[in-house]
């Protein structure tokens, strides 16, 4: 018999998790708890592939040494519950803006920008247009005629950038969604769906 023969005669040993246990001299639990984990691979009858497990059993008591000095080497040991409340705490703050942005309560800035950049191109068009539609009216008129159609016309144009449309802001993502529908943010919920 060849030695690849033999190799692959050992990938395909499959054990019992009492003969795994003694193998690595833990309980048979544990060796259900790693293979729950992924560690020790287990086939679709509840055998487990010997060669498979011990090496990933032993890599995973190698990671878990050298996490150890890490940790011995650190006084900032990474806590996962902290950094999974921390994960969990961004997603719901994602899903609260996005809920926002939803509802047309927040503007994304390229949106903003976008219309900014819009209306100060428009503000800015009417002001260099005001001379040359202005200098015929304005031909002999005295001081406070032209003063006070100067103002008007300024008026005019800053009342038309001071109009503010929050529909310009919004992104294609915005759908009509019925305050009823949804509890909003900041809301607090009423008496029935506190005591639900």
């Amino acid at each position: 018999m060849s030695d690849k023969q033999n190799a692959d005669d050992l990938i395909m040993v499959k054990v019992s998790s009492k003969v795994l246990a003694q193998c690595f001299g833990i309980s048979n639990r544990r060796v259900r708890q790693l293979a729950d984990d992924g560690i020790i691979k287990r086939d679709s009858h509840g055998k487990y592939l010997l060669l498979e497990s011990v090496k990933n059993y032993i890599i995973n008591l190698k990671i878990q040494k050298a996490g150890q000095r890490v940790q011995d080497d650190f006084d900032d040991v990474l806590d996962l519950n902290t950094e999974k409340a921390k994960h969990e705490k961004l997603k719901s703050m994602i899903t609260q803006i996005r809920l926002l942005l939803i509802q047309g309560r927040v503007h994304k800035s390229e949106d903003v920008g976008r219309v900014l950049t819009s209306m100060l191109v428009n503000f800015k068009s009417k002001l260099l247009a005001m001379p040359n539609r202005l200098a015929p009216r304005l031909e002999g008129k005295d001081k406070i005629s032209i003063q006070n159609l100067l103002k008007h016309e300024v008026e005019v144009v800053l009342q038309e950038l001071s109009e503010y449309n929050p529909a310009d802001y919004y992104s294609d993502e915005r759908i009509e969604i019925d305050d009823e529908d949804v509890l909003g943010i900041g809301e607090e919920p009423d008496d029935e769906s506190k005591s639900g």
